[in-house]
């Protein structure tokens, strides 16, 4: 009877007890409730861990959901696809369909990564293992930072705002002060290269017509200093309208005309004088054989005799030169010769070159 009453006694304190301290019956789960999770690694397919049996483990990754069942023991394995560094996830764990307890997980690297950055970038970042020193060298000063204790994230920014540049030399150092791994890590820096290419003008010719037209110019001639006449232009005219005298004729013989350098197959002969007059005419004096020189012309005092026994001297008179219609062919542009820049590539000053 006694032990019975002492029995009863200790269940009324300890009833009191859970009283005064609030502790009610499904509030001792409350202060046990756990979710623990085993590290998760970069690539890996499956998260590990521990939570109260029989519930359901549930994680988002993109918009997918996957979950695993606890067993009695309370592991749990959740399936997943391959996850990357640095990633973080959040883990719920329900019993029944209340939430049990949440837990976030992040992805650690098992070895160095360096997330991307161009020569231009002002800092440079990765993952390693949590903890681990971190010395990035950059240009010829080394800069040492140490990993997230949670996440291995680490983060290196020059000095004075700096460019990383093209090359850098990274090491990772654990938490006993060996060095892990050393690497070396080149990012190309391509520049366009470009040649040049000219282009030739191009264009094409048009008929063009110049009508008829004449020119005033200052020739050289003889010219009377009795009457005025031009003695030079008489006998271009006398060729132009062919008024010389025609011979032989019954007061000029065939002898006479030999005296005078007349021959059947030359013709009449021809003198500096006579030359300057055909190139003035512009005629070929192969052609003009039958003409008489201008020697003879100024010996007779003309054709016509007019200023026979007249001085006559060289002066300077002015011509009228009549010049015919033509048609020439002119070069139209239709486009400029210019020079282009054509990009043929890109390269890197280590040499490097691509398309």
């Amino acid at each position: 009877m006694r032990r019975r009453k002492l029995t009863i006694g200790l269940l009324s304190m300890m009833m009191a007890a859970s009283v005064a301290f609030g502790i009610q019956g499904n509030d001792v789960h409350a202060a046990s409730k756990k979710l623990s999770v085993n590290r998760v690694y970069e690539n890996a397919t499956r998260i590990n861990g521990k939570t109260r049996k029989k519930n359901i483990v549930r994680v988002k990754i993109g918009k997918k959901t996957y979950k695993a069942k606890a067993n009695k023991k309370g592991k749990f394995t959740v399936k997943i696809p391959r996850v990357a560094a640095g990633k973080k996830y959040t883990l719920k764990s329900y019993k029944g369909k209340k939430l049990y307890k949440t837990k976030k997980v992040y992805v650690i690297a098992k070895k160095l990564k360096i997330n991307k950055y161009t020569p231009n970038s002002k800092s440079i970042s990765g993952y390693t293992r949590p903890s681990y020193k971190v010395k990035v060298k950059i240009a010829s000063k080394t800069y040492v930072k140490k990993a997230s204790a949670v996440t291995g994230y680490w983060k290196v920014k020059p000095d004075n705002n700096k460019k990383i540049g093209t090359t850098v030399s990274v090491k990772v150092v654990n938490t006993k002060g060996k060095t892990v791994i050393e690497t070396k890590k080149h990012v190309h820096d391509y520049k366009a290269v470009y040649k040049t290419v000219h282009h030739d003008e191009a264009g094409h010719y048009e008929t063009v017509e110049a009508p008829a037209w004449d020119e005033t110019v200052q020739r050289r001639h003889q010219v009377c200093f009795v009457c005025g006449r031009d003695k030079t232009q008489d006998f271009i005219d006398s060729i132009n309208n062919k008024t010389y005298p025609q011979l032989p004729n019954e007061y000029f013989t065939i002898d006479d005309m030999k005296e005078q350098g007349w021959t059947e197959e030359a013709g009449w002969p021809h003198y500096n004088s006579d030359y300057a007059i055909y190139k003035e005419m512009g005629v070929n004096p192969e052609d003009m054989k039958d003409v008489p020189p201008f020697g003879m012309y100024l010996a007779s005092g003309g054709w016509d005799g007019h200023c026979d026994g007249h001085n006559y001297g060289s002066q300077t008179v002015d011509v009228t030169v009549h010049h015919e219609a033509t048609t020439k062919q002119v070069w139209k542009v239709d486009q400029k010769s210019y020079d282009e820049k054509v990009l043929v590539g890109y390269k890197c000053d280590c040499g490097s070159v691509k398309e």
